[in-house]
């Protein structure tokens, strides 16, 4: 018969000493678990979850405090609102969500340890040989065409642009700001557009007044300027004034402003934001003229035309055509069985090049040194093999889970086209309806970073 091992991380203050009371009371339960004391469920961090199947572990138990009762006072709080949503996460990557449990044991509980650990035994069991370990060993891998999704991508991307002549009006208005704010010395420098020499739209960063006529707005420009704002913003030595700049920013990138300012990344009064009414970028926008074409994918599907957060305002609410369904792509992708969702995936992280570009264009993977990068860093390395790297999509991807704002800069810039926004998509997805956030709305925390509420869902 068919034996899974099982990894179970017990709390080290209820679950741990609950294990200790069922052997006491002699309580049977399987020899399938080994077990891993840690000091809170809290601190069993994705990363580990997934090094753990990664290294031939074929199911995950993961056991602390009842809510209410933690050692630490809301360390499980963060274990009921994180393993949820990594378990949706993996198992759009092709995990069976049966193999990963959170659950609940006090000190006293021994008969319900023994319980729990005896339904997981089943439930893994019943799975059969995990189909995550089975890649990682190099059995055969179920590859898809990559045509399966960017066909439907083209196909949400596909309705007329609505092309309305706002270029000249919007441009003016933006080199007026900006001779504005510079010459009245509001601010530093104007993060912005501008066409270069091969005609291409790219940023650009004006710091003198008789430098505005570099700025432009037209259906080309797609990159998120609030990616710069840090580094604008933290040239600054100690003890001088705070420099301050103004950056202009689409309603998707105004959202991105809302989370850094949640993260206290800088303050309010440091960012003069310009606003823009948008009507959605041009598919394969990035050269000029652009005069019309399809809308690219992420425009389709967007829901906001208005800027969240401004201090100055151009344009006109813009008329909306038809929005795309939100969740049609992900829908295919679920459909499929966990050992074809795994395949997919595989075949995609297989092409990446780790060329980090996916990190460095994204305004919210801003930690100084990336885990993945660090030398004391036990979750992925700077290998080659696919496991390595789907621990490095996966793991970016949960840490943008209620901060990503889809602007789907991190797709556009990736190389070798690898369909990452639908792993973000797939997470906000699910942090909305568990936690009814949508990243960047307001100047608010993730919900991983606060406590359970009365309304949202649990364990």
């Amino acid at each position: 018969m068919y034996e899974p091992k099982i990894i179970g991380y017990l709390c080290t203050w209820c679950s741990y000493t609950g294990a200790d009371t069922a052997g006491t009371a002699r309580l049977k339960y399987p020899s399938n678990l080994r077990v891993v004391r840690v000091p809170c469920s809290g601190r069993v961090s994705p990363e580990l979850i997934m090094r753990t199947f990664d290294q031939g572990a074929e199911g995950v138990l993961v056991l602390g405090c009842h809510i209410g009762e933690c050692h630490y006072d809301t360390g499980n709080h963060r274990a009921a609102k994180r393993l949820p949503i990594l378990q949706k996460l993996m198992e759009f990557a092709g995990l069976e969500p049966e193999r990963l449990r959170l659950d609940w044991v006090s000190a006293s509980e021994g008969d319900r340890f023994a319980r729990i650990v005896n339904e997981f035994t089943e439930a893994v069991r019943a799975q059969g040989p995990c189909q995550w370990t089975m890649i990682s060993r190099r059995l055969p891998v179920i590859r898809h065409p990559l045509s399966a999704i960017s066909e439907l991508d083209s196909a949400l991307g596909g309705q007329p642009a609505r092309i309305t002549d706002h270029g000249s009006l919007f441009t003016d208005s933006i080199r007026a700001k900006a001779r504005e704010l510079l010459s009245t010395g509001q601010v530093e420098c104007v993060i912005g557009y501008e066409v270069g020499p091969r005609g291409r739209t790219r940023p650009a960063f004006v710091y003198q007044p008789d430098d505005v006529e570099r700025l432009v707005w037209n259906r080309a420009c797609t990159h998120n300027l609030t990616a710069y704002l840090r580094e604008k913003l933290y040239a600054t030595k100690p003890g001088t004034p705070r420099k301050r700049v103004a950056v202009v920013v689409k309603p998707c990138d105004s959202r991105a402003i809302n989370v850094l300012l949640a993260e206290q990344q800088f303050l309010r009064e440091q960012v003069h934001v310009i606003g823009l009414a948008c009507e959605g970028i041009v598919e394969g926008a990035g050269f000029e003229p652009v005069s019309e074409g399809q809308l690219q994918a992420r425009c389709a599907r967007c829901i906001d035309r208005m800027p969240v957060v401004y201090d100055t305002l151009i344009g006109e609410p813009p008329e909306v055509g038809q929005v795309s369904n939100l969740s049609h792509d992900l829908a295919q992708l679920e459909a499929m069985t966990p050992a074809e969702r795994a395949g997919f995936w595989l075949s995609q992280f297989d092409r990446c090049i780790r060329c980090n570009a996916c990190r460095q264009v994204c305004p919210m993977c801003n930690c100084p040194t990336c885990l993945y990068e660090r030398d004391d860093s036990l979750w992925a390395g700077m290998g080659i093999e696919p496991s390595e790297k789907r621990t490095f999509h996966l793991g970016r991807a949960y840490h943008l889970a209620g901060r990503c704002v889809g602007c789907n800069e991190c797709e556009r810039v990736c190389p070798m086209k690898i369909p990452i926004s639908l792993l973000n998509r797939k997470l906000a997805k699910e942090v909305e309806a568990a936690f009814g956030h949508r990243a960047g709305g307001a100047p608010m925390p993730s919900p991983f970073v606060t406590i359970l509420s009365g309304e949202e869902v649990r364990p």
